[in-house]
C-alpha cells in the first residue's frame, strides 16, 4: 500500500480496501469490504450492494469513503464485532487514511459468520395421522431461490432447526414421547468445522441445543457447506427410558442437497431434512400424533438490510407402516 496514517488515499488504496486488489478487481480470500459485504464466494458474502472500485488516478469521492466506512460498521454491529469508530470526512474534505479501517475489515472478515440475532421465524409441521407398528419417516424440503440465495442466508446467520414430539402415554407412547423430547433442537448453521456464534449461543455446522437423554451421534461438522446430493447422518438418538427390549428404539436424521448450483461456491439451493423414528423391534402399537417440524430462522435485517437470500419455503410429508 502506498498510503500512510492520516495520508491522502489514492485510488489504488482505496480499491484494495474495498475489493482486495488496487486494480479493482475482486479478491474474496481478502480482508476487503466486498468479500464479506457483496456478492463474495463461498462462505463470504452478505450479497449487499458492492462498493465500486475508482479507476486508475481518479480521486476518492467523500461518498465513497463513506460507504466503506457506513458499511464496514453495519457489519460490525449485525455480527457484533467490536470496531474502531471512524469519523466520515466532510464533503469538499480531504479523504485520508486511518489505520484503523483495515484493522476493522479484517475484525469484520474474521467474524463474519456470526449474527446478533434473527428475524421471524417460518415452520413446517408434519404429523403422522396413524398408529404405527414399524417405523416412520418425515421429510422436508427447504428450497431458496438460488445457490447464492442459500449462501447469503447462511453467511448472515440464518439456521434450519428440528424439533420432534409424540403425545404422552404409557409404554411404547411414553417411550417416544421422552424420546422426542431428548431431542431438544437440532440447528443447521453455515461451519464445516469450528463453530460460530448467532444470537448469543454458539453453534457448530449441527447442534444440539437443550434435550437430555442418552448422548447423541452429532454430525458436528455437517453444516450448509458440507452438504452433498448425498445423504449425510446428522444426528441419531436411542430412547433412555422406556418398556424393556425397546431402548434400541431411535430418532435419526439425515441431510442432503441438489448439489452446487452456482458459480460462487454454494453447497446447493434445496436442502432435504429426512428424519427417521423407528421402533426396535417392530410390533408395539403407537399411537397417532407423532411430529416432526423444520423451523427457517432466517439472517437479521437489522443492519444487512437487503434480504439478498429471499424468501426460502419449507414442506414436508411423512409416510409410515
Amino acid at each position: 500500500m502506498t498510503f500512510a496514517q492520516y495520508g491522502t488515499v489514492q485510488s489504488g488504496d482505496f480499491n484494495t480496501l474495498v475489493t482486495g486488489f488496487a486494480n479493482g478487481a475482486p479478491n474474496t480470500s481478502a480482508a476487503a469490504l466486498n468479500s464479506f459485504w457483496s456478492a463474495g464466494n463461498q462462505n463470504k458474502g452478505y450479497g449487499q450492494t458492492a462498493t465500486l472500485a475508482v479507476a486508475a488516478g481518479d480521486p476518492v469521492a467523500v461518498g465513497k469513503w463513506a460507504n466503506l466506512v457506513a458499511n464496514t460498521a453495519s457489519a460490525a454491529s449485525h455480527q457484533g464485532s467490536s470496531i474502531t469508530a471512524v469519523a466520515v470526512p466532510v464533503v469538499g474534505g480531504t479523504v485520508t487514511y486511518l489505520s484503523a479501517i483495515p484493522t476493522n475489515l479484517t475484525t469484520v472478515f474474521t467474524n463474519r459468520l456470526n449474527a446478533v440475532g434473527q428475524g421471524s421465524t417460518t415452520s413446517n409441521t408434519a404429523t403422522y395421522g396413524s398408529a404405527w407398528l414399524n417405523a416412520i419417516t418425515f421429510t422436508h424440503t427447504v428450497t431458496f431461490a438460488s445457490g447464492d440465495a442459500a449462501r447469503y442466508f447462511f453467511n448472515a446467520g440464518g439456521q434450519l432447526a428440528i424439533t420432534c414430539a409424540h403425545p404422552t402415554g404409557t409404554g411404547i407412547n411414553l417411550l417416544l414421547n421422552n424420546l422426542a423430547s431428548n431431542v431438544g433442537t437440532i440447528a443447521m448453521s453455515s461451519p464445516t468445522t469450528g463453530a460460530v456464534t448467532i444470537a448469543g449461543t454458539s453453534y457448530n455446522g449441527i447442534t444440539k441445543v437443550g434435550g437430555g437423554g442418552n448422548a447423541p451421534t452429532i454430525g458436528t461438522n455437517v453444516g450448509y457447506y458440507a452438504l452433498t446430493a448425498v445423504n449425510q447422518t446428522v444426528y441419531n438418538q436411542t430412547a433412555s427410558t422406556g418398556p424393556s427390549g425397546y431402548l434400541a428404539t431411535l430418532i435419526n436424521m439425515q441431510v442432503k442437497s441438489n448439489g452446487t448450483v452456482g458459480a460462487n461456491g454454494d453447497a446447493g439451493s434445496v436442502i432435504t431434512i429426512t428424519t427417521l423414528w423407528d421402533e426396535i423391534p417392530n410390533g408395539l402399537s403407537v399411537s397417532i400424533g407423532s411430529a416432526t417440524t423444520v423451523t427457517i430462522r432466517p439472517p437479521s435485517t437489522t443492519y444487512v438490510t437487503s434480504p439478498s437470500w429471499g424468501t426460502p419455503t419449507v414442506t414436508g410429508t411423512v409416510t409410515g407402516t
